[in-house]
């Protein structure tokens, strides 16, 4: 089990995002990160106590304002690490705002953080290591891409739902004014606090 902080899509960009993960549940049942629910990911780690957490969440009240995100392509991680599958996603523009919220997160909950084995894929990669071993989660920093994860799908990479999924030009813009504290266990997400911001 662990504790995940997550953006949550809004408005027209929720209803695409979720209208891609029903197509993909459709057409090919049971592929990772399909039945999650929609979602951009800013830290997910092991902790050692669920409440200090969220108690450790609670302290940023106050001292986070609006922003917006600019959803502006699809994109795919072909033989995505942590999946082995190709993971489609939409991707955002460049945020130096979401990157500082991201490490501030990250040392807001390091008080809480469980020390655990890295997973195996983990192993060949010293810069996700190294975010791994200091907070638990392989993806903070400079080499993190901030994105709405669709589906991380075991089919051929010619497929023609890929073709269509990158084929898409849409731009979506939405304001962010909220965070978002998971549990997750397994497939299971549970929401268990928002933030809004001020």
């Amino acid at each position: 089990m662990s504790l995940a902080v997550f953006l949550l899509p809004k408005d027209d960009f929720a209803m695409e995002l979720v209208q891609w993960k029903e197509k993909i549940e459709k057409q090919y049942p049971n592929q990772l990160y399909t039945v999650h629910p929609p979602h951009m990911t800013l830290i997910n780690m092991e902790v050692k106590n669920e409440e200090e957490g969220v108690t450790a969440l609670s302290t940023l009240s106050g001292s986070i304002h609006p922003f917006e995100i600019i959803v502006n392509r699809t994109d795919i991680f072909w033989g995505d690490i942590a999946t082995d599958g190709h993971t489609l996603f939409f991707g955002i523009e460049k945020n130096d705002f979401l990157h500082k919220l991201q490490i501030t997160l990250a040392n807001v909950l390091m008080s809480v953080k469980k020390n655990v084995m890295p997973p195996d894929y983990l192993t060949g990669n010293k810069e996700l290591l190294r975010s791994y071993d200091r907070y638990g989660f392989p993806f903070v920093g400079d080499h993190w891409v901030p994105h709405f994860s669709v589906s991380s799908l075991q089919i051929e990479m010619t497929d023609p739902l890929i073709e269509e999924f990158l084929s898409l030009n849409r731009l979506y813009r939405f304001t962010v004014d909220q965070l978002t504290l998971w549990r997750i266990n397994g497939d299971k997400h549970t929401q268990l606090v928002a933030l809004d911001f001020q």
